[in-house]
């Protein structure tokens, strides 16, 4: 009896979360340090960590860079935690420790297979980039799980089971959480059209999948709109969710990467890292401002950033092209690996990970409707890595679906006979 019931869903989500927290916990605070100040931080962690402070202190001033989602929750943690820098930096690893239970839930709905969602749930717990950027400041920790809620509260359609699971109410809760993530990290507003993908692939009627897509954007607007408003009226034009869509693509597509080449680098804090094509540089380092650019106001400098960059796109195709498969290449692993850890145990995994996805998609091709919650997230975040850069912090909801993908291919090839999708509209697998 007591077997069957530790074999229970809601007793294997505390488990893998006890297990995610006190490895995660134990590599922040016995093999990869703690930051013992806040000036070791990296540039964004940095940046909202004084912006939480300013927050709390009553001296924060409009940002049109940033949204107050992550700054709200970093400000909550250095009031609880009464500003202990290092508690604070453990808080986020905490939160970021549910992705592993979320994720077995995930795909035990998506599949209703325990063994698998099981599998994949110990497996998003030792990923190691999960476990290096897990235990950061950056805004990823805090929007990941909220992600993932979504993906698991997203009503199935006719497409998946007999029957459409959901009311105008969970859809436009959907859509709330969506914009939540949006508020926290804005390159999930390029999740839009993936979402709208997977509730018409889910969902045999398209009337009734257009009518839960305007729901959806219900809900999400209810959010946004507000945080929108109050960005327009500080910037003086029309900002959406932040004003920095010309300093995100000028950062990766300029000519000062193509001029300066690879270079390896030695961060604040003694990490070495790569400085060079398929990354990003600040403002002030593409070329494309001169310095009576960089006095004016935000907003029109990043106005400037969007109109030089596409210029330079236009008459450097060739170049544009290759920053953009620099880009690629380095957010999915295949480069660059002169730096021995990263390549070890990051850029290795990554690549066995991508090549079984794509078996495990070939595979299971006949269920490609059922597994597009899963698939269209590295794509997802490919497109972050066009218009941004590669980096391997924006991958993070890519591996999710990877991870789920790779998995289901290693165990049909384990277990010959293990039915990997347990019921698809009343049927049983084949």
């Amino acid at each position: 009896m007591m077997l069957s019931k530790l074999g229970r869903p809601k007793y294997l989500f505390l488990l893998l979360l006890a297990l995610s927290i006190t490895i995660k916990v134990g590599v922040s605070l016995l093999l990869i340090p703690l930051k013992s100040e806040p000036t070791l931080l990296d540039q964004d962690e940095q940046e909202y960590y004084f912006l939480a402070g300013d927050l709390l202190n009553g001296n924060y001033e409009f940002n049109s860079r940033r949204t107050l989602g992550h700054v709200l929750v970093l400000a909550i943690f250095r009031l609880i935690t009464f500003d202990n820098f290092k508690l604070t930096q453990l808080l986020p690893t905490v939160i970021f420790s549910l992705t592993a239970p979320l994720m077995y839930l995930l795909v035990r709905r998506v599949t209703d297979n325990n063994l698998l969602a099981m599998v994949v749930g110990v497996l998003t717990i030792i990923w190691p980039p999960y476990i290096y950027y897990g235990r950061s400041l950056y805004s990823e920790t805090t929007a990941l799980p909220i992600f993932m809620s979504l993906l698991i509260m997203l009503p199935k359609g006719s497409a998946l089971i007999n029957k459409s699971e959901g009311n105008w109410i969970r859809w436009g809760l959907c859509g709330f959480i969506l914009g939540l993530c949006m508020l926290i990290r804005p390159m999930y507003l390029l999740f839009i059209p993936f979402v709208v993908l997977i509730v018409f692939l889910e969902e045999i009627q398209w009337s009734k999948a257009l009518r839960r897509t305007i729901f959806l954007f219900g809900g999400c607007f209810l959010v946004v709109l507000p945080w929108s408003i109050y960005m327009t009226i500080n910037a003086g034009v029309p900002i959406l969710i932040s004003a920095n869509g010309g300093e995100t693509i000028a950062g990766g597509l300029n000519p000062t990467l193509i001029k300066e080449g690879y270079q390896v680098v030695t961060m604040p804090d003694g990490r070495i890292t790569w400085q060079g094509p398929g990354k990003w540089i600040e403002m002030d380092k593409t070329g494309y401002l001169s310095e009576e650019d960089l006095k004016l106001p935000y907003a029109q400098k990043d106005k400037l950033l969007r109109e030089r960059t596409r210029e330079w796109i236009l008459k450097h195709p060739s170049d544009a092209l290759k920053l953009e498969g620099t880009k690629l290449l380095y957010m999915w692993g295949f480069y660059p690996l002169q730096l021995e850890k990263q390549t070890l145990l990051g850029s290795i995994p990554t690549v066995i990970a991508l090549v079984l996805s794509i078996m495990s998609l070939i595979r299971f091709r006949q269920y490609t409707r059922h597994l597009v919650r899963f698939w269209t997230l590295p794509i997802f975040v490919s497109g972050v890595a066009l218009i941004s850069w590669g980096s391997w912090r924006f991958r993070e909801p890519g591996d999710l679906g990877i991870l789920a993908l790779s998995s289901m291919w290693l165990l049909s090839v384990l277990f010959p006979s293990l039915k990997i999708f347990r019921c698809v509209r009343g049927r049983n697998e084949q």
